[in-house]
């Protein structure tokens, strides 16, 4: 599964100009590939909010689609400003593209596989309103039945390799105090505003002075790209935030349409890459570093262990 690689990517403040006067208060973002129902269900959720005072921008990014989705978006959606890609971009292209074309304070990134709550985004563009030193914002997400999602994250070391969101140690062992760390879960469950390390990029509101200032979203990811925009934030010195009372449904993984085995084995190798190279810009691993070594050949083991498992799931079905 290969993507184009775009001719213009963001660099810094190359070629934003954010002291230009906003004309809104929130830009929401939206990119979508081959998820026409799931797009009109999330486009349609996010009119419907509870928008009182605050003012806002609807922007679809289509990166290719071949179901249907532009002409939906054009029909049913006249005032959403769509930009129609002929390729599929990626997430990270996409959505820079679709912040260069917004003229607002905040920029609120959305799957397009989401049903959003009527209080989630004005929420979070408040309380970033009275909070200057917060960078970004995320919502908690939830799945169809209720049930967490577990939309803030620690960093990730070592034992998250063992116990991670969706490990099968972590099926057997819920409950355990480092995967509770990891995920946050105490600090959820008790509802109050708190500091993350990095918020999922599905439902995340950020400064636009701030997006910019750490070059958008990383072109060069498709997994761990919140993770690593949320790390660039820190580093510049401003806070990452999950809010627990803005809520918002998340069809995981079901915006960018089916995946056969090809797929599935291309976003198992470019999670795991993703997932080594994020880890080594955090921890500052030199490449001669040991631990990069060790962090390496684990992730490695972990992504032809998990490829086998799909290629015998795949023959079996």
């Amino acid at each position: 599964m290969r993507r184009r690689k775009y001719s213009k990517k963001v660099s810094h403040l190359s070629d934003i100009d954010v002291t230009e006067k906003a004309l809104h208060d929130v830009a929401v973002i939206i990119v979508g590939l081959n998820a026409r129902d799931y797009v009109r269900e999330s486009l349609s959720t996010v009119q419907s909010s509870a928008w009182a005072d605050i003012n806002y921008e609807l922007i679809y990014i289509d990166n290719g689609s071949g179901d249907g989705s532009v002409a939906m978006v054009k029909d049913e959606f006249p005032a959403v400003q769509l930009i129609a890609n002929a390729d599929n971009l990626g997430f990270c292209l996409a959505a820079n593209q679709g912040a260069r074309a917004a003229s607002s304070r905040y920029y609120f990134f959305l799957n397009d596989d989401t049903i959003v709550h009527s209080e989630a985004i004005p929420l979070l563009v408040r309380y970033l309103d009275l909070h200057p030193e917060i960078g970004s914002a995320g919502s908690r997400l939830l799945n169809t039945d209720g049930s967490d999602q577990w939309s803030g994250r620690r960093y990730p070391t070592k034992w998250n390799a063992i116990f991670g969101r969706r490990s099968w140690l972590s099926r057997i062992f819920p409950r355990m105090p480092a995967l509770n760390d990891y995920l946050y879960r105490d600090e959820i469950e008790r509802g109050d505003p708190f500091i993350a390390d990095w918020v999922s990029a599905a439902a995340m509101l950020i400064r636009q002075e701030v997006f910019w200032h750490v070059g958008g979203f990383a072109e060069d990811y498709y997994y761990w790209h919140e993770a690593v925009i949320c790390d660039r934030i820190r580093r510049s010195g401003k806070e990452i935030v999950l809010h627990p009372q803005s809520q918002i449904v998340h069809h995981e993984g079901k915006g960018s349409g089916a995946r056969p085995y090809p797929v599935q084995r291309w976003h198992i190798i470019d999670f795991h890459q993703g997932a080594f190279r994020s880890y080594c810009e955090h921890y500052y691993l030199s490449g001669l570093h040991p631990l990069r070594l060790m962090v390496g050949t684990a992730l490695t083991a972990r992504a032809l262990a998990l490829i086998f498992l799909t290629r015998v799931k795949a023959w079996l079905n």
